[in-house]
């Protein structure tokens, strides 16, 4: 077994030294990326991971996350501070390294580091992060939530959000929604024993096409069809991610029997692309999101928040 880690260690070293990049930078964080698969292989030779684990892994990820005390949702049951009148859902989708990558998708391209940043700023800040659980207590009145919190949202379930975000995640105590496309989509059982990560439903096979008749100016061919067949399409999806409750629409839009769709297959909540935050009152079926776009700086992060209105409303109690 000794043998194969030496060898293993020394491909992860070929691979940073050898592979394509723009900097040293990117070469030393390919190659710390590779030792972390080749440290992966020699604990799957050992019999300690699976071989599915390890036919995910590219990086290192963290298992050893310590359990909420007390648990998501009854830490706010007695909750006595200054409470939230709003909650901000944030939108992210494609996450990328910047000593190794360039930005693809455009404004929907965030920069690992620039995120960081943006996760650094809200632990100094005292925020807490939710779970989709809290904020639909909160919605029913079931619980106070801290004027500091927000929930952090990614669709589509792209590798880069668990292989890049999960990790920081992990780092600040952070949890975080990844909302997937279930067809699309590999490893789902494992990643699902992943922690400081929720997985809930963006369509099993729903996020294709332009329903164009009858919508001239909305995408998503949920919105075009029959009621029995989106059903069918989100209770494939709802096993696949042990019964998730929680939904975000493709491309962000509800027309047609979507929201009929939702309710016969027993959703709690859906999230649009709207821009705002999220109130009480709010239909649980077009809940907006905050779109966090690019490399967004932490003084814009912060005005996204809506950070002076939470502090004016400390100063005021």
């Amino acid at each position: 077994m000794a043998g194969l880690a030496v060898v293993t260690a020394c491909f992860a070293v070929y691979v940073g030294l050898n592979g394509t990049g723009r900097s040293s930078a990117g070469r030393a964080a390919r190659t710390s990326a590779a030792l972390d698969a080749a440290a992966r292989m020699e604990a799957l030779c050992c019999g300690t991971v699976s071989d599915s684990e390890i036919a995910f892994e590219q990086s290192a990820f963290h298992m050893d996350f310590v359990p909420q005390e007390p648990e998501y949702v009854e830490r706010f049951r007695q909750y006595e501070g200054v409470t939230a009148d709003f909650v901000p859902v944030l939108m992210y989708h494609f996450f990328y390294d910047e000593t190794v990558d360039l930005p693809t998708k455009g404004s929907n391209s965030h920069s690992i580091q620039s995120v960081e940043a943006q996760l650094q700023w809200l632990w100094e800040n005292g925020y807490v992060t939710l779970t989709m659980d809290e904020l639909y207590e909160w919605m029913n009145n079931g619980i106070e939530l801290p004027a500091k919190c927000v929930l952090l949202t990614s669709d589509d379930g792209q590798e880069n959000f668990f292989q890049l975000l999960q990790p920081l995640l992990h780092k600040y105590g952070f949890v975080a929604t990844s909302f997937v496309i279930t067809s699309y989509r590999e490893n789902i059982p494992y990643k699902l024993t992943l922690p400081n990560i929720e997985m809930h439903s963006h369509t099993h096979n729903m996020h294709r096409g332009s329903a164009t008749t009858g919508y001239p100016t909305q995408w998503g061919i949920m919105q075009a069809v029959s009621v029995e067949e989106g059903v069918a399409d989100l209770n494939t999806s709802k096993e696949i991610l042990n019964g998730s409750q929680y939904f975000a629409y493709p491309f962000g839009n509800f027309g047609g029997n979507s929201k009929e769709i939702l309710a016969q297959a027993g959703f709690r909540m859906a999230f649009t692309t709207q821009y705002g935050a999220v109130r009480r009152g709010y239909d649980l079926y077009e809940l907006p999101r905050l779109r966090v776009s690019g490399s967004l700086s932490v003084d814009d992060f912060r005005r996204l928040l809506g950070y002076s209105t939470v502090m004016k409303k400390y100063e005021s109690q």
